[in-house]
């Protein structure tokens, strides 16, 4: 779960998108989150990086991010 206090909005995160979260404390490519995430799940990296990168751009415009390296 992700809070946003100013705009008093809550978003939900699935066990994937709260792992990915918790890799972007720190600055992190979407290629890195990606190799972590192939190691644990069996999962197509292609789509895995699809993924990745579209949730990291959904957080971004929330505020919730920083910008950082799609790729």
């Amino acid at each position: 779960m992700a809070l946003d206090v100013q705009k008093g909005t809550c978003y939900g995160l699935n066990g994937v998108a709260t792992r990915i979260w918790n890799m972007i404390e720190a600055p992190m490519r979407a290629a890195d989150i990606c190799d972590r995430l192939c190691e644990v799940y069996d999962v197509d990296r292609d789509e895995c990086l699809a993924q990745t990168t579209g949730l990291l751009a959904e957080l971004q415009a929330a505020g919730l991010a920083h910008p950082a390296s799609r790729t």
